[in-house]
Formats: structure tokens, sequence, C-alpha cells
């Protein structure tokens, strides 16, 4: 599978295709693709979906992808990585941290093939934010700060749309475990937030009573829940990605390469489900 590398930490393409030449692909960087106008349908790691005017996906680094034209589409492509998010002097901020935090959430939670945005207002917020970062990259001497503002806009809408169908997945669970749950998934490789004790003072709990809330609530005991979403992490780089088992481990702070390979077949050799090439 060929994977699609760029050096750039943030660029803009828009295209007008009647046929899609290229091979399906994957790539290093995420990439947020605008259809302005056109129909046909996109096939993302072997899901097929439609697509028309205003669509928006969100793609992964590493998801596998390519499209079917049905009729000319005009297509916008933002593509974009951390280092596009590293701090911001002229407005003295320090985006990094925000998007490593963000990076995981994007990445690996609640992926679902299809269009990310279901509310048509967001929808609406989306297209308005899209269409000010083209109008600024067009201009003589484009802003990169105001760009960046945009991105983390949208990026936060995103997130929130993530959100909403993590919680609409959820229903038969109370609010507060959906919180507990999605802060989990957010902080996902920070050790620091995922403590019992800091977990317990987020939510109001007492620190001895976390681990029963949880497996009450979620039926998982909380430390098995983690180990099992960051192996899920892991098992979706090492399938999607050219990385190899010790560059993943490093990423995503295991101890080794030995250490991942033992927790991703304990979990995936006792749900007999199929362990990618290692």
């Amino acid at each position: 599978m060929q994977i699609e590398h760029t050096a750039q930490p943030f660029t803009i393409q828009e295209e007008v295709l009647q046929v899609w030449t290229k091979r399906p692909h994957q790539h290093n960087f995420f990439e947020l693709v605008f259809i302005k106008n056109g129909t046909g349908s996109q096939c993302i790691n072997g899901n097929m979906l439609p697509y028309g005017k205003e669509s928006i996906f969100l793609l992964p680094p590493y998801d596998c992808h390519s499209f079917q034209i049905s009729s000319p589409t005009s297509f916008v492509f933002i593509r974009f990585n951390a280092l596009f998010f590293q701090e911001d002097k002229r407005q003295m901020m320090d985006y990094s941290q925000w998007f490593k935090n963000l990076h995981y959430v994007l990445s690996s939670y609640n992926r679902m093939p299809g269009e990310i945005i279901r509310s048509a207002s967001d929808k609406a917020l989306m297209v308005s934010l899209i269409t000010s970062i083209v109008h600024e990259q067009q201009e003589t001497n484009p802003s990169e700060s105001i760009i960046r503002t945009n991105m983390v806009a949208m990026l936060n809408v995103l997130v929130r749309n993530l959100e909403n169908s993590f919680r609409d997945s959820h229903k038969a669970q109370n609010n507060q475990t959906k919180d507990l749950l999605q802060y989990i998934q957010y902080n996902l490789f920070d050790n620091d937030k995922l403590k019992v004790e800091v977990i317990a003072s987020e939510f109001n709990l007492a620190p001895t009573y976390v681990g029963e809330y949880f497996k009450k609530k979620v039926g998982e005991n909380l430390k098995e829940y983690i180990l099992k979403a960051r192996v899920n992490v892991a098992q979706s780089r090492l399938q999607y990605s050219g990385q190899s088992i010790k560059e993943v481990a490093y990423d995503l702070g295991f101890t080794d390469a030995s250490h991942l390979t033992k927790v991703i077949r304990k979990y995936y050799d006792a749900a007999k489900q199929p362990m990618c090439s290692l």
C-alpha cells in the first residue's frame, strides 16, 4: 500500500475532478476533505460511503482511502500535522500539548466511517470555517495565526461531534459515566490525568470508590479498560501504518516492543481477533 508523505505542516489543495486517478493510498498526516460540489463515493478502509455537496470527511493518518466520482466534483483538501500546532509567538499561544491530546481523539476515538458532522448548525459552522481558511490562504500575505485560529475552532467542532456520537451510542449509561469514559479517552496517554486520585477529584468521587464505581457502571476493571483502549490504538497503528512495532511502542508509551506484543496478544488472542503481522 502506498503511503503519501508530506514535509509541510499545513497545505490546502483545491481540485475539480471528473475521474479519480490515484490508487488507494494512506498518508502520514490528517486530511480534511470538503466537497464543495459533486457526487460519488469515498472508500475508507474498505467501506464505501456516498458523498454530496458540502460533505465533510476527516481522514486520520494511515486510513486507506480513494474516491469513485459519479459527477464532476470540486474537492478541498486540508492537510495538517502536529508541526502546524506549535507555539504561535504572535498570539503567545502554544497549541502543541492541546494537539497531542487531540491527536488521539481524532485518530482513534469513536472512529466510524462516514461524514463526521451530524448537526446542521455545526455543518454550517464548519463550512464557514473552511471557507475562511481557504480565503486567508489565498491572500497575498496569508496570516498563519488567523489560519491556525480557524483550524483550532474547526477541530473543536469535530471533537464535539465525535463526543455527541459517543454519547448517543451510550444512551443506557448516565451522564457522569459517559463523561468519565470521554475523559479517559481524551487523556488516554496522559498517565498523570488517569491517576485514581485525579479522576476522583475530577468527578467528585472518593479515591477508594473510583474502581468500584467504574466496575459497577461499565462492567470492566478500570485499569484493564485503559490498557485495552491503548492496545486498540496500537493495533490500529500496526495495521494501517508503516511503523514498526518498536516505533509504535515508543510513541504510545509502552515499555518496549516485547511488552506491546504481549498485551496485544493477550487481548486480541482472547477475543479471537486477527492480529496484524508483527
